[in-house]
């Protein structure tokens, strides 16, 4: 049987989620202060951090940036992209990421977000209603490979 708990979503510093970054996305790292992005301090970032009796659980970086893989797709849409999504391992199935994932939703000034997805966390993006991208007849593209992480795929939510 699954324990309860009181899953608090709030905005923070992008220091604050380095650690499970590392933890989670980036084990390959040196260290957790390896554990950030070229733009985590752009402007109109977005850092979030699901905490659970004090301590952070699950993280995500939500910019207001561009899908370059494939601009046709969201021409004329007001885009942001989620990176850096994790949830610790041990907290995995407790609605942790489903949490994070609303206080995103809520809130984006984006009418479409869109991520470069793992193959561990396809499901977990469909579960929250995410599609996969494809070209203009529909086709799904294929997924491809980022070093030292594995297998990805770009998905996309309208809001």
């Amino acid at each position: 049987m699954k324990r309860s708990f009181d899953i608090k979503v709030e905005r923070v510093g992008c220091e604050a989620l380095r650690e499970v970054r590392f933890e989670v996305l980036w084990p390959h790292l040196e260290n957790s202060n390896e554990a950030k992005i070229d733009i985590d301090e752009s402007k109109g970032a977005l850092h979030l951090a699901a905490i659970i009796e004090g301590d952070i659980v699950g993280v995500v970086s939500v910019f207001d940036q561009k899908c370059d893989r494939y601009p046709h797709m969201f021409s004329g849409d007001n885009v942001a992209r989620i990176r850096a999504m994790g949830v610790l391992e041990k907290m995995r199935g407790m609605n942790v990421g489903l949490a994070l994932m609303r206080e995103v939703e809520k809130l984006s000034t984006a009418n479409v977000i869109w991520c470069d997805a793992r193959k561990v966390s396809w499901g977990f993006y469909e579960k929250c209603g995410f599609l996969y991208a494809s070209d203009v007849s529909g086709v799904e593209y294929k997924c491809y490979s980022v070093r030292d992480v594995g297998f990805h795929k770009t998905m996309y939510k309208r809001l």
